[in-house]
This record gives structure tokens, sequence and C-alpha cells, in this order.
């Protein structure tokens, strides 16, 4: 794009100015995983993943968490999950989508649009022993949120539009035990950078996103581990201090370079 707009000369390192040559570099954003593993060791943690266990024993808990806004396909993951358990009904009493939607300061004609789809779902598929979706329009507290990513059997993650979206590398570090599948966006810029690891769909396919989610919970264990293990070894590849130090290396190296010239 930069070739064809500025109408200069290219190559795979870069751009050639009149100036100079301008490094252009592609650097996958992570987070710290010692951190996170270290927050996600906590004793209470730990309790918070074996309540979660006994709490939803005997069914299949999926877990989303995202801003509630028109970008991150809240009402397209719904509309999606609806379409799986219409197509597999005998999954409607035994599956669980634990949503977390965090609040914004605009849409609140999305808010309605999706706690549409949420109370549809419930009075549909639901009863007074089973509820479908648990929608949380707030955040909670972060070693509940760990212990939720830790107990779930699958995440769904359908923005329309997304940048690295950290919350799937949250996810992979608290899967260490269970290795469970992740269900991602094509849109996400995590996507590319996961190598096939994660189950992708196109967020605007309420069909394609059913059939992720009902692969993602009858996969089988030689699977899980596979793709978990690609997974893992990109967030540990791609963490924050590997995009720092790679980031500083590469202008180092242009300053150097320019110097020279």
């Amino acid at each position: 794009t930069a070739k064809r707009v500025l109408g200069v000369t290219g190559s795979p390192s870069g751009l050639t100015l009149d100036r100079g040559h301008v490094v252009v570099g592609q650097y996958a954003m992570g987070l710290d995983p010692v951190g996170v593993e270290g927050k996600w060791s906590n004793a209470t943690v730990g309790e918070l993943i074996e309540f979660l266990n006994e709490k939803y024993s005997g069914k299949y808990l999926l877990v989303g968490r995202d801003k509630l806004d028109h970008v991150k396909g809240v009402r397209q993951k719904l509309l999606g999950y609806e379409c799986f358990l219409e197509a597999n009904p005998e999954f409607a009493g035994k599956t669980v989508l634990t949503q977390i939607a965090l609040t914004t300061a605009e849409h609140n004609e999305l808010q309605v649009q999706v706690m549409d789809v949420v109370n549809r779902i419930n009075s549909k598929f639901g009863n007074i022993e089973h509820q479908p979706v648990v929608f949380f329009h707030k955040d909670i507290p972060y070693s509940q949120y760990l212990a939720l990513l830790s107990a779930a059997d699958a995440m769904v993650i359908t923005s329309l539009r997304d940048g690295m979206n950290l919350t799937s590398h949250e996810y992979v570090i608290c899967q260490r035990e269970k290795k469970s599948p992740l269900v991602l966006s094509e849109f996400v810029g995590t996507y590319g950078s996961f190598n096939g690891g994660a189950l992708g769909v196109n967020p605007m396919d309420t069909r394609a996103i059913a059939q992720a989610i009902k692969d993602a919970l009858v996969m089988s264990d030689e699977e899980k581990l596979a793709r978990w293990n690609l997974l893992h070894r990109q967030v540990l590849t791609n963490s924050a201090s590997s995009f720092v130090s790679s980031f500083i290396s590469d202008i180092e190296s242009a300053h150097a370079e320019a110097e020279r010239h």
C-alpha cells in the first residue's frame, strides 16, 4: 500500500525514501506469560477452579470476555451459539456459555439487541435447572476470570475486527491442564500468529460459529493437545518482552544503517 500511495521503492526490509531507508517490520504484541502464570498459581484461583468444576460437572462450559461494542462481535457469538443449540439438541441441556461483557459508554442500542438474543436463548433452551447463557454486563475480579478460563471447555472469540486480543493468550496459559480448544475469529490479529492452533471462524457466518463450537466440544484429546502446544508455543514466543526486544533491536539497526550513510 505504501509503495502504491507514496510511489517509493520497496523491499522485504522496508521502504527507500529520499532521506534514506525506512525499516518496516511486523511485531506481534504479547503479554507476560510468567506474570500470568504466577497469578494463575495463586491458591484462591485453585479454589475457584474446583468450585467451577463442581458447579458445571457433567456440562460443557464455553466462555467469552469482550467489550460490548459493535467491533467485538458479542451478538454474532450469541447467534452462533443459538444456532449450535438448535442444530444439536443433545447439547441444549448440558452446555453453558458464560459471557463477560465489559461496559462501554456507548452503544445502548447494541446492548438491547444482545440482551434480546440472551433472553431468547434462555427462554427457548433453559429451564428451572439449567440456564444456557450466563451474562455478566460488568467485569469480574481477575482471580475469578483466570479460574473461568481454566475451567472452560472452549473459549469463543468472534470479533469483527481486532488487534492481538491478549484474552486469547491468557486463555492458552490458563489451559495448561485441560488443553481445551480456542474458537477464534479470522479477523483477529492473533489468528495468523497462532499457525492453525485455533479453530478459525468468519464471525459473520452463524453456521460456521455453530460448527466450530461443536468441533471444539467433540474434539479428541490428541487433537486438543496438538493444538494447545501450537498455541502455547506462540504465546511464549510472542511475549511482551520479545516484542520490546525485537522492536528496539530493529530501531538500533536502522539507526546504525542511517549513520553509515
